[in-house]
């Protein structure tokens, strides 16, 4: 895979004249300058294989040995691609072939050489695709070959008799070093690798371009509705000309009058543009992810909270909802929750992203429990109406469900509401698993999300391991662990160990045990007291 520079290389005309032996000098062509790069699938691997097959034909060190090297590789490039492979290649294949067998001595070199000349022009005029004698000379003119070319081609082709071998022989030189300097020349010179885990289809790169335009325009609507910029008048005294004009336009081809309505068509056209690419897309979803965490004002949003919180919920309550009937809300928190923890991002970055996978984790906390509360209802009452958990996406909530809401143990006002996939309703828990990558992780930025987590562990922790859990996320380990304090290098070292976890809740359960008040009675810790009949004293057996 390589990326070539789309340009069309022209040899200056010098034409020896008709009929004529002698040797036509070829200019080198000059390439032009910042010309626009494109991708190309190429039948060699990389640039390295394109320059030593080059060296092998064109070097000063060149022999009938390296001829057959470049040949046996231009063989292997006609398997790789078939009918594709480059049809300059071609041509210098058939002339190098041709050329060898004249150092060997062959008997019918004249024919081989008429032979290979015809399939020279023929493979760089089916560049051109010329179909007939008055086109050719075109074709000969715009590929930047001398008009005596087609004149020869058509005596190897059609003629009684074939031309000397010696004419036959330079022309075969000439037109080699002219395919040097049309075509392997200026690519060997324009010629980049490609990394082939940057490429994208021209469908994800669509798609992609798509989101990123709409949330976009989201998060540019959202800054202005949060600051109470609701007309276009308001929003014109916010936004720059540049950013206003993207909402302006926007908002007209929706007919959308203020930034509330403007937030839910972009919804509208995100949850349509999904939708449309869904079955056929199979990134569809690490690319949707990506443009999400791009939005600035989305992202730092929860850090100036103030007393607004209520304000910036409700607003984007509706995201939150898409990405819930979409199937994407686990997706999305893991991506936040490894934005948090990753330290090669900014300190804003990385505060946002565990300010909304706290929120989100929140929600999870909520819809678990009310779940809980349904299913111990239905086993009190079999007859109870079902509750569809997918309607919490909607405006439209039935009477169980806003009852199990009341007693869910949260403000509303300040709670992500939304609920299961449609497609997949199914209680989001968490394995001890992720609990321990997370511990690997933890920092101020990942610590509020640590003790989120350990409510939705399954199997769940002891009372006693989430009360330990619960005071590393919300105490300095300095304090936690007392005159035992744990330096921040051996926690460092300690927590690239996968059984940190565990190491820390038996260090925590030691301490109590150390710190556990007896009153007047101590344990002889010498006496294996496990073995001892049960009302007997040990030394009284």
């Amino acid at each position: 895979m390589a990326v070539a520079k789309n340009e069309k290389s022209e040899a200056k005309k010098k034409s020896p004249g008709k009929g004529k032996q002698e040797k036509a000098k070829v200019v080198p062509v000059t390439p032009p300058q910042n010309v626009k790069q494109r991708t190309v699938v190429t039948p060699w691997r990389d640039t390295l294989e394109f320059n030593t097959t080059y060296k092998w034909l064109f070097g000063k060190s060149n022999t009938p040995a390296t001829w057959r090297q470049a040949l046996s590789k231009i063989r292997i490039w006609c398997l790789r691609r078939g009918n594709l492979c480059p049809a300059a290649v071609l041509a210098t294949s058939v002339l190098v072939q041709a050329q060898l067998e004249d150092k060997e001595g062959s008997a019918k070199i004249q024919d081989t050489y008429a032979s290979a000349f015809t399939r020279f022009y023929n493979f760089m005029s089916s560049i051109i695709q010329g179909h007939n004698m008055t086109s050719m000379y075109e074709t000969a003119k715009e590929l930047g070959l001398q008009s005596f070319i087609v004149d020869l081609r058509h005596l190897c082709a059609h003629g009684q008799e074939l031309p000397p071998v010696e004419v036959l022989r330079n022309t075969s030189v000439h037109c080699l070093e002219w395919l040097r300097t049309y075509y392997w020349l200026p690519h060997m010179e324009t010629m980049s690798n490609l990394d082939a885990g940057k490429l994208h289809r021209k469908d994800k790169l669509k798609f992609e371009k798509a989101v990123t335009d709409l949330l976009e325009i989201y998060d540019l609507t959202l800054e202005c509705h949060i600051k109470g910029a609701e007309k276009l008048k308001a929003i014109s005294k916010l936004k720059s000309s540049g950013e206003f004009n993207k909402i302006r336009v926007y908002s007209s081809s929706k007919k959308a009058k203020t930034s509330k309505e403007i937030l839910s068509a972009v919804l509208g056209d995100l949850s349509a543009l999904v939708k449309k690419e869904s079955s056929s897309m199979k990134d569809l979803l690490d690319i949707y992810t990506k443009c999400l965490l791009k939005m600035e004002y989305f992202l730092g949003v929860g850090l100036q909270i103030d007393d607004d919180e209520d304000a910036i919920i409700a607003a984007t309550q509706g995201l939150f909802r898409l990405l819930a009937v979409q199937g994407y809300t686990e997706k999305v928190f893991l991506a936040l929750v490894q934005l948090a923890e990753n330290q090669n991002e900014s300190d804003q970055r990385r505060l946002g992203a565990s300010y909304w996978a706290k929120k989100m984790l929140e929600t999870f906390g909520m819809l678990f429990r009310m779940k809980r509360m349904y299913k111990a209802e239905l086993d009190l009452n079999d007859k109870l109406k079902p509750a569809v958990f997918a309607t919490l996406n909607t405006d439209q909530i039935s009477k169980t469900m806003r009852s199990l809401l009341v007693h869910s143990n949260v403000d509303l006002s300040v709670t992500l509401v939304f609920g299961d996939n449609p497609k997949k309703s199914r209680s989001l828990v968490f394995d001890r698993d992720f609990i321990k990558q997370r511990v690997n992780a933890f920092s101020n930025f990942s610590a509020p999300i640590l003790k989120g987590l350990i409510p939705l562990v399954d199997p769940p922790y002891t009372k006693t391991q989430a009360e330990d859990l619960t005071k590393l996320c919300d105490a300095p380990l300095e304090e936690f662990y007392g005159e035992e304090a744990i330096e921040e290098d051996s926690l460092s070292e300690e927590s690239n160990n996968q059984d940190y976890l565990e190491q820390f809740l038996g260090q925590a359960a030691q301490g109590r045990e150390h710190k556990s008040e007896w009153g007047v009675w101590k344990l002889d810790k010498h006496t294996d007291w496990p073995k001892c009949a049960l009302g007997v004293l040990p030394w009284a057996q």
